[in-house]
């Protein structure tokens, strides 16, 4: 047996988007890998049956990335994403054998393939330019029009007229708007469904497949408040749009009820800012007033806790009726853990998943009795299984990562403890590798970002490289992540750097307090975005720390405001205050105020391209300490964005842990087990 390498990152397998066939005798997902010579991502398509009888096998063979299957109502076909041949592309596969065709050729690409209940159609999302044509929307860009562009761009500055010109997922805006369109499997035509300056996503068809119900933000002035959407249904063969809801938050995830009554969607009504539970609700799919069924559950409906194991897949936040639309499936957060509920129309929650783990995909086919689920826990990253809903039995189908077995990996303790004002707590203590009762261990704390986020029951890589080189590895769950209650949801609002500051504190006290064996003069700190953030805090506020380690952090709200791709609505809903409202407060709240005070050696870990928290947030901090003569060092990394630590390169994010070990060791110096 071996420890955790850094390296093993390009061993792991990834298996997302469990997609169970109509008759519920398969199950297609997507499995991703890193090319061994290319040290690329391949993504491509596998099936096993749902009886586990044999091995999953490979049914795409594209040269980069096939994903997102999607069953037909019939079951003899498959829809899926294949950039095989340039840009992504919606293809069709038959189950009886043969090669994949191609249906769509659209100028800039298409995702999403749903099927229209009677297999007659397929709505796909595609990206237009106010100036294309409908003509040029059905013809793939040529190299001709990609290299007139390059030049286009070399030549010319980029003129920047709105507050969102720039995203984090996807660099520098296009001037394109997505849209929603139809196939018709039979003729081929195309339809365009909608139009304008607007993005719409989220669709879903009605039953009798002559509508869809989609969310967007169509108000005057989006990018003034991006939080909004409403829902709005369009028919199927193109038309006037309807408007379904008029609310004063998002709309998401609609789902139209199988008898056609009701449309179900995520959302909230801001009543707690940008920090509200996420919650069900329904609404008549002729109009009127919408009801919130779970209010009455102090629980949020969504994606699950983070790790550095980012699994992805498109269905973690989505919603599907039971065949009699009497009750919604849905995943929820409680307490680390992420399972599938099912929720009754009259509002009664029910989890029908158990264990201490994370669903992070599921699906459901044409009966209410068996579920596919994607699913990690705190020592297997991601596996899928078939969940009975009768019994409770589930039937596992992949083993992608079994070279595990021949890794000492270390599960955590988890526990409870109080925080700032006597709240709860829930956190988990990682035990070093060969751990010995009687001697002394340094100790790693980790903040999670967000501060929405939740850690919990999932994988980590970087957690069990840190147990492998000889450290405890702390983590919990401040008050302002999920899984606690809208209270604690809402518990870091305008008071940033005060009680999540103290939860921390406390925490690691209490598990000082309760492990002698750990080493309280080599302590350790590290964590990313929000989590970078209260690194920045911490070591501003405290000298208890030997060293620290900000990733894609931030430090200053000010600048912060105006260089971000969400600054400028971030503020006001996390602070209450912006530097145009509230300057002093700006400058309170953040940790470059207090850099004067830092003796913790730091190293500044920030990406190029990160537009979240911009990399400018780094090298002021940088600056600033490098000027008063403290110890400090920054790596930047090129063609990284914020999410570069779970999906980016994954050369770079081997970089990235082995320049955290070196910080470390440099300073904490671990007995490493032999």
């Amino acid at each position: 047996m071996r420890n955790m390498a850094v390296q093993d990152i390009l061993a792991f397998q990834w298996v997302v988007d469990p997609n169970l066939s109509p008759d519920g005798k398969n199950v297609a997902f997507t499995q991703t890998i890193i090319d061994a010579e290319s040290k690329e991502y391949r993504h491509h398509l596998y099936l096993v049956p749902s009886c586990g009888s044999t091995p999953p096998r490979k049914i795409s063979n594209a040269p980069r990335r096939d994903t997102t299957p999607r069953w037909s109502p019939c079951g003899n076909q498959l829809a899926f994403v294949s950039d095989r041949s340039g840009e992504g592309q919606i293809w069709l596969l038959e189950m009886s054998g043969g090669e994949a065709t191609q249906l769509t050729t659209m100028r800039y690409g298409a995702g999403n393939p749903i099927w229209s209940p009677d297999g007659t159609k397929i709505a796909f999302s595609s990206s237009m330019h106010p100036s294309d044509t409908l003509e040029q929307m059905f013809k793939p860009l040529s190299r001709e029009e990609r290299d007139k562009d390059a030049k286009y761009k070399r030549e010319h500055g980029l003129v920047v007229e709105k507050l969102q010109y720039r995203s984090d997922d996807s660099g520098f805006s296009t001037g394109r708007y997505n849209h929603i369109w139809v196939i018709d499997l039979a003729s081929k035509e195309i339809k365009q469904l909608t139009s304008g300056s607007w993005n719409h996503a989220a669709y879903s068809w009605s039953p009798c497949s002559s509508k869809l119900v989609f969310a967007a933000n169509r108000t005057p002035n989006p990018e003034e408040e991006t939080w909004n959407s409403d829902l709005w249904i369009v028919p199927a063969g193109g038309g006037e749009l309807q408007q379904l809801t008029h609310t004063d938050g998002p709309c998401s995830a609609p789902a139209w009820s199988p008898d056609g009554k009701t449309i179900a969607y995520l959302g909230h009504l801001r009543e707690f800012s940008g920090a509200t539970l996420t919650r069900i609700w329904t609404v008549p799919a002729t109009g009127g007033e919408s009801q919130c069924l779970t209010t009455a559950y102090d629980q949020g409906f969504g994606s699950g806790p983070t790790s550095d194991m980012t699994r992805s897949g498109g269905s973690s936040r989505s919603l599907v009726w039971s065949a009699d639309s009497s009750k919604i499936y849905a995943l929820s957060n409680l307490h680390g853990n992420t399972h599938l509920y099912s929720i009754t129309v009259d509002g009664v929650a029910k989890p029908l998943s158990t264990g201490n783990r994370a669903i992070y995909g599921w699906s459901m086919g044409s009966s209410d009795q068996q579920v596919a689920i994607a699913w990690c826990n705190l020592l297997e990253p991601n596996e899928i299984a078939l969940l009975d809903l009768n019994s409770g039995a589930e039937k596992p189908l992949t083993q992608v990562n079994s070279w595990l077995k021949e890794v000492n990996l270390r599960d955590a303790e988890m526990f409870w403890c109080k925080g700032d004002e006597d709240w709860d707590l829930q956190g988990w203590l990682m035990k070093p590798i060969g751990w010995e009762a009687g001697q002394k261990y340094p100790l790693v704390l980790s903040v999670h970002g967000g501060p929405s986020q939740m850690y919990g029951f999932a994988f980590n890589h970087l957690f069990q490289t840190l147990c492998g080189e000889g450290y405890y590895v702390l983590y919990l769950n401040p008050r302002g992540g999920e899984g606690y209650g809208q209270k604690f949801l809402h518990g870091v609002n305008c008071k940033y750097g005060e009680g999540d500051y103290r939860d921390l504190m406390l925490a690691l006290d209490y598990c000082i307090a309760h492990h002698p064996e750990i080493d309280t003069a080599n302590l350790g700190v590290t964590g990313a975005s929000y989590g970078g953030f209260m690194t920045n805090w911490i070591v501003g506020q405290t000298d208890r720390f030997k060293a620290a380690i900000t990733q894609a952090s931030i430090s200053n709200w000010v600048t912060f405001f105006g260089t971000s791709d969400i600054g400028f609505n971030f503020c006001d809903n996390q602070h209450g205050a912006n530097p145009l409202t509230d300057f002093d407060e700006m400058v309170k709240r953040s940790p470059l105020t207090y850099v004067k005070n830092v003796t913790t050696p730091l190293l500044i870990i920030h990406n190029e391209q990160d537009y979240r928290c911009p990399i400018e947030q780094g090298e002021q901090l940088f600056v600033s300490l490098k000027k008063l003569g403290k110890t400090v060092k920054m790596v930047r990394f090129n063609n990284a964005n914020h999410g570069m630590s779970g999906s980016g390169v994954p050369a770079l994010r081997v970089d990235r842990v082995n320049h955290i070990l070196a910080w470390f060791n440099e300073y904490m110096k671990p007995q490493k087990a032999e």
